[in-house]
């Protein structure tokens, strides 16, 4: 059963992150490992279009992969393509900040979902 929120939206944001304080231990644990490994914890989001699926995920990342070198405040997108098979095409730079990076990954995905929609029979 899912938990359910009330209250203000101050109250309810409270209750939240009351709630994933539960996840700090864990996650300490997994940056400290990858810390100890010469890794850096990264959110990887791939899309394969062949396939039809995305996938986001926190992934321990070598210094040899670009995600390594992010800062705080970057993105980073690379593209994988037909034309960019042995190296691919890496835009990098300033992030939005965190509400126009959410807000603009909901629309990503509202738009992903309405094109995958149309392949549907």
């Amino acid at each position: 059963m899912k938990k359910q929120y009330a209250g203000s939206h101050d109250e309810i944001n409270a209750q939240i992150l009351k709630d994933l304080e539960v996840l700090n231990e864990p996650m300490l644990n997994r940056w400290k490992e990858a810390n100890d490994n010469g890794l850096r914890l990264r959110y990887k989001f791939k899309i394969n279009v062949a396939e039809g699926t995305c996938k986001c995920h926190l992934t321990a990342v070598p210094n040899d992969d670009t995600l390594y070198r992010l800062r705080n405040n970057e993105n980073l997108v690379a593209f994988e393509t037909a034309r960019y098979v042995t190296s691919p095409l890496i835009v990098k730079g300033a992030a939005a900040g965190p509400e126009l990076a959410a807000s603009g990954m909901f629309a990503d995905l509202l738009r992903l979902g309405r094109a995958f929609s149309t392949f549907e029979t």
